[in-house]
Parts: structure tokens; C-alpha cells; sequence
């Protein structure tokens, strides 16, 4: 037999594929367009006479690369989260090792299926982040290896999201528990090697982290921690392998796998989306309330992780305003992660039942039954409520209460010009923004989950448009964008949903 067969015959196809070669263009035009953003901004900084202080060249770099960042990490979660799981759901899987095909077969013709249109596309924009060589203020080491650091980002995402991939069966699950993965791996482990600043130990340990690899990538980190930065990108380079060996593993015993059992423990639940316990003493009394909020209110594990979050964003905040005086300036800046972690489990939740329902088929068996189109979106958002309204409160309540009583010593501290700039466009317009962002996610969400040709996707394109692509548009606030995400697909959902949902059968789906 071939070595590795299903590796060779997806490279074929791949090779035949016509989004292989657009998908190419695509990425490079994408580039284009934030690269000469970021320029223009620069430019027009430093013509106005600007506080920056970085060059046009280094700006734009450093811009870019952090959006090259990130959409590596979501690549995972858009690729290969639903791969290997989705193979179980069709049958397939179990095909696949009536043959002479081993684990690791299977898992590495998926990597190469996944990923190879994605490094194609990381390819084709490393000459647009090169453009920074040429204007100056980038040295070629710095840009190789940054080069080699996005690399290795989407390697740990996709060998991640493979790896949970070969645990999961439902599709929303799967990437589900694949961008809660990704982000604890992300956030978490830079966190704690700030906090720990001069523990080797704990560096190595956070080192799997593929933030880290970037972080001491720039030229300012590199020159002062070189061995840092080789260090940080072997380690989770080697947690990238170790999650594709872990998911070669796996996938023979996921075939086998039946239904999780009452002694099953809290990881394996989880993992297979079934952490639920309470569940009936929670969903009392809300069949009459709604039935969709009957159906989703199983959702303890994110109202922990919502909770944790609003816990530790209002301590965060109100130890950076009783820091000093003028601590209100770090306010918004120390409490955006936790409504950035927030707004990801909000998506999540916003995607999850229109999601769920088409891939089931409960879709359509909801709408041969008397529940309008209209209860069933009103279900939708007393879910997004019950989880979400209280903890986002209290983040908000904290912020703007250390912002008010800080206000006093603040004004006197700084200059009256950067003291109105704080008034007006510190903590309220975060909070403000914030607002609309739950609104337009949770808007968009539904919209998407429903219409999307992969609703699996749904999640992952939310947190693209609306978190992530938003922020590029230098000239237009984030509010406006969200006003008009909510607008337009509030009259979307609105319309008749019973037509829409036959549309959508009938297409093919």
C-alpha cells in the first residue's frame, strides 16, 4: 500500500481545487487592504504631528501581524474543528478502518485537507508584510521571525483543533470547545508568565502558549530575550505534535466510542459537550416560559466560565483604579480582554441553537408545531440573557464606579486635553461599544446560524466579522458597524423565518 494514501490523494485534489489558487488572491488582496490601512493611518499620524512614536514602517508591521495573528488562531476553529467529528456523524470514520489504514493515516490526510489552503494563503501575504523592509524600520531577522511565528500559530491551532475534533461528535461542540481551547491556551499562560516574570520554570511551562513565540519575535523582545523567543516556539511546536499524536490515538477508540456514561468524568464530558448535571432542576418551569429556552438551558459550563470572567475583570479593575490615582487611564485597557473572553462565549451561545437544529433536523421539526418564528428568537435571546445579563452588568457597574470615583484626582494629575479624550472615549465608550457588540453578536449570530451554508462555521465567522474585522476600519467607529449589523439583520430574521428555513432545504443545505 501507499504511504500515507489519504496524505497523497488530498494533495491531488487540493492541487485541482479551484479555491486553492483564489483563495490565494484573496489572501493577498486581504493584506493589501489592512497593510495600506495601517500606512495611511500612520502616515496621516505622523503628518498631523501625532503622538506616535513608532514608524510608518514598524506600525504597519506590527499591525498587520497581529491581524495575521489572529486569523491563524481562528483557522482552526473555521477548518479542522469540525473534520474528524464530522466523519463520525456521516458514517464514514468506521469505513475508513475496515481498510489497512492506521490512526495516524486518517489524522494526517485531515491536516493536510485543512491546512494546506490556509498556509497557502499565509504564504501569499508574507511579501505584503514584507513591504516594511522596504520602507524601513524592520530588520529581515525580525521579519522571519515573525514569519515563522504566524506559521507556527496556525500549525498549534489546527493540530488543536484536530485533537478535539477526534473527541467531539457534534459539530457546534466541536468548535465550541475548540475556540474555548484556544483561548486558554492563548490568554492564559502569558498571563501567569507576567505575573512570574523571573520563574524559568513557569516561562517553559507557559511556553506552549504560541503567544509567546510572537511576543519575543519583535525586535524590542528579541534583542533582550533571544533565547526566549526559540525556546517558546520549539515548545509549542511540540505541543502542536503531541495534540496530532494524541489525536492519532484517539480517533480508533472515538469510532469505538459509545454513548458517555453516568460514571464518565467531568473532562470526558466535557470534551464530548455532556457536562449537564442539574440540568432538569434548571430547565423547571421554563417550558412554559419559552420552549427554546427549555431546549438550551443546559449550559452550565459557560455560566461558570462567564462568571470566572466577570469575577476577575471587576477585582482587575478595581485593583488598577485603587493603584492610583491616575489608574482610570489602564482601565479600559486591563478590562477589554475580559469582554473580548465574554463576547467569544456570547457568539458561541448566539450560534449554538439555529446551529444545532439544521444539523439535527430540529429546525424543521419546530416548524410543523404552532411556535412562531418570532417565539423562537425571543427563546434564543431569554437564553443569551439568563447567561450573560448579570455578569456583563457587574463588569460594566465596576468599571464605570472606579471610573466616576476616580474622576477627581485624575483631572488634576494629567493634562486637560487628555483628561476630556479619557471622559469621553475611555471607559463610557468601551461600555457603550461593548453594549452594541452583544446586540450586533447576538443579531448577526442567529442570522448566520440560519442561512450559512455550513452553520458550523457560524460561530467562527461571527467572531471574525464583528470582533475581529471591525477593528480594521480605522475611519469608521465600531459602534456604527455594529448599528448597522443589528439593523439589517434584525429586518433579516424579522421576515418571514418559515420561508426561509424551506429555501434553505431546498437548496441542498
Amino acid at each position: 500500500m501507499t504511504f500515507l494514501p489519504i496524505v497523497e490523494r488530498e494533495l491531488r485534489v487540493a492541487a485541482r481545487r479551484r479555491s486553492t489558487y483564489y483563495l490565494r488572491m484573496a489572501s493577498g488582496m486581504f493584506a493589501v487592504v489592512i497593510g495600506g490601512m495601517a500606512f495611511g493611518l500612520a502616515l496621516a499620524m505622523s503628518m498631523a504631528g501625532g503622538p506616535s512614536s513608532l514608524p510608518i514602517g514598524v506600525y504597519a508591521f506590527y499591525a498587520l501581524s497581529y491581524y495575521l495573528f489572529l486569523i491563524c488562531l481562528l483557522a482552526g476553529v473555521f477548518l479542522a474543528a469540525d473534520s474528524l467529528s464530522e466523519e463520525r456523524r456521516e458514517g464514514t470514520l468506521g469505513f475508513l478502518f475496515l481498510t489497512d489504514l492506521k490512526g495516524y493515516d486518517i489524522v494526517l490526510g485531515k491536516l493536510l485537507a485543512v491546512s494546506l489552503n490556509a498556509f497557502y494563503g499565509l504564504l501569499a501575504v508574507f511579501p505584503v508584510l514584507g513591504i516594511s523592509l522596504v520602507i524601513g524600520g524592520i530588520t529581515g531577522g525580525e521579519f522571519g521571525r515573525m514569519c515563522l511565528a504566524l506559521t507556527n500559530a496556525l500549525w498549534f491551532s489546527i493540530t488543536a483543533a484536530l485533537w478535539v475534533s477526534s473527541h467531539s461528535e457534534a459539530s457546534f461542540r466541536a468548535t465550541a470547545n475548540t475556540v474555548v481551547l484556544l483561548v486558554l491556551l492563548t490568554v492564559i499562560p502569558p498571563v501567569f508568565a507576567a505575573v512570574f516574570p523571573a520563574s524559568a520554570l513557569v516561562f517553559h511551562l507557559c511556553s506552549i502558549s504560541p503567544f509567546e513565540a510572537f511576543h519575543f519575535a519583535q525586535a524590542a523582545n528579541y534583542f533582550r530575550l533571544a533565547g526566549n523567543f526559540w525556546s517558546s516556539l520549539a515548545i509549542s511546536n511540540l505541543a502542536g505534535w503531541a495534540f496530532l499524536a494524541l489525536a492519532s490515538w484517539r480517533l480508533p477508540r472515538f469510532v469505538e466510542a459509545g454513548v458517555i456514561g453516568e460514571n464518565a468524568n467531568v473532562w470526558q464530558r466535557m470534551l464530548a459537550g455532556d457536562l449537564s448535571f442539574g440540568k432538569k432542576h434548571r430547565q423547571s418551569g421554563l417550558l412554559d416560559l419559552n420552549p427554546v429556552l427549555w431546549l438550551l438551558e443546559d449550559s452550565r459550563a459557560v455560566r461558570w466560565m462567564t462568571w470566572a470572567l466577570c469575577i476577575a475583570g471587576s477585582v482587575l479593575v478595581i485593583a488598577c483604579a485603587a493603584w492610583g490615582k491616575t489608574g482610570v487611564m489602564f482601565i479600559p485597557t486591563f478590562s477589554r480582554p475580559f469582554y473580548f473572553l465574554m463576547k467569544v462565549l456570547f457568539t458561541l451561545q448566539a450560534c449554538r441553537f439555529f446551529s444545532e437544529a439544521r444539523c439535527t433536523g430540529t429546525l424543521e421539526l419546530l416548524c410543523t408545531t404552532p411556535i412562531s418564528s418570532k417565539t423562537m428568537i425571543e427563546g434564543q435571546w431569554l437564553a443569551l440573557r439568563r447567561l450573560f445579563l448579570w455578569p456583563v452588568l457587574i463588569l460594566m457597574s465596576a468599571e464605570l464606579l472606579c471610573w466616576l470615583f476616580s474622576l477627581g484626582g485624575f483631572s488634576s494629575q494629567v493634562p486637560p486635553g487628555m483628561f476630556w479624550f479619557t471622559l469621553f472615549f475611555g471607559v463610557p465608550w468601551q461600555v457603550a461599544t461593548s453594549i452594541a457588540d452583544f446586540f450586533a453578536i447576538g443579531w448577526f449570530g442567529m442570522w448566520l446560524a440560519l442561512t450559512a451554508k455550513k452553520p458550523q462555521f457560524a460561530a467562527g465567522l461571527t467572531i471574525l466579522f464583528l470582533l475581529i474585522l471591525p477593528s480594521v476600519a480605522f475611519c469608521v467607529p465600531t459602534f456604527v458597524i455594529d448599528i448597522i449589523f443589528i439593523v439589517v439583520c434584525m429586518s433579516k430574521l424579522g421576515r418571514d423565518f418559515r420561508v426561509a428555513v424551506a429555501g434553505m432545504d431546498g437548496s441542498g443545505r
